[in-house]
Formats: structure tokens, sequence, C-alpha cells
């Protein structure tokens, strides 16, 4: 096994133990910012993969693979817009959601610009 298979090998495994740790932790404690980067860690294990098996083929198969990998790297975007826009439609700050059921869904009422007497 050549040192750039270790290697990668080596760096996959660890962002998938990485986490494995952090999704159960903000799991545990209700924490969105550790959820987040969790799935970052899955993100970057999941290109580590494809790496790890392109290298393996050829240079036509590999640009694929590439294309692939750009909408990995993708999705996260998406999900990050798809998110923010719910969130405006629903009138909800982005920081009152998370995936442990901390803060319900509140729509809040608009507040008057001026009162009448």
């Amino acid at each position: 096994m050549t040192a750039v298979l270790r290697a990668v090998r080596f760096v996959a495994v660890a962002n998938l133990t990485y986490f494995v740790v952090e999704f159960a932790v903000a799991t545990r404690i209700g924490s969105m910012s550790l959820f987040a980067d969790s799935i970052d860690f899955l993100e970057d294990a999941a290109v580590n993969v494809l790496i790890l098996v392109g290298l393996a083929w050829s240079a036509r198969s590999r640009a694929r693979l590439g294309m692939v990998l750009a909408l990995v790297l993708l999705l996260p975007s998406l999900a990050t817009l798809w998110t923010a826009w719910s969130a405006c439609l629903a009138r909800v700050p982005l920081g009152r959601s998370h995936p442990a059921g901390g803060h319900r869904f509140r729509k809040r009422r608009p507040t008057p610009v001026a009162r009448r007497r």
C-alpha cells in the first residue's frame, strides 16, 4: 500500500471517528454548533472515501469522480440556503431551531411601527 493510500485512509477514519463523537455529544447536549460541525466531519469523510476509491481508476473515471465530489461539496451549501430561506418565511430566528428540540418554532408577532392614541 502506498503512502498516499495510507494517509487518505487514516484521514477518512479520523474524520468518521470525529463525526461519531461530535454527533453523539451534540445530540446529548442539544448543541447546534456541534451538530453542524459533526456533519462537516461526515462530509470530509465521504470525500476521503471517494478519493480512496478514485485513486485506482483511470483518468476519465477520476474526472467523473471529480464531478461527484463537487456535488458532495455543494450539498451542504444548498442545505444551509434552504434552512435560512425556510426560517425567513417562518419568521423564526436561525438560532431558535436545533435537532435536539430545545426551542420550538414560534411565529413572532409583527411589532407596530407607531402606536395610535
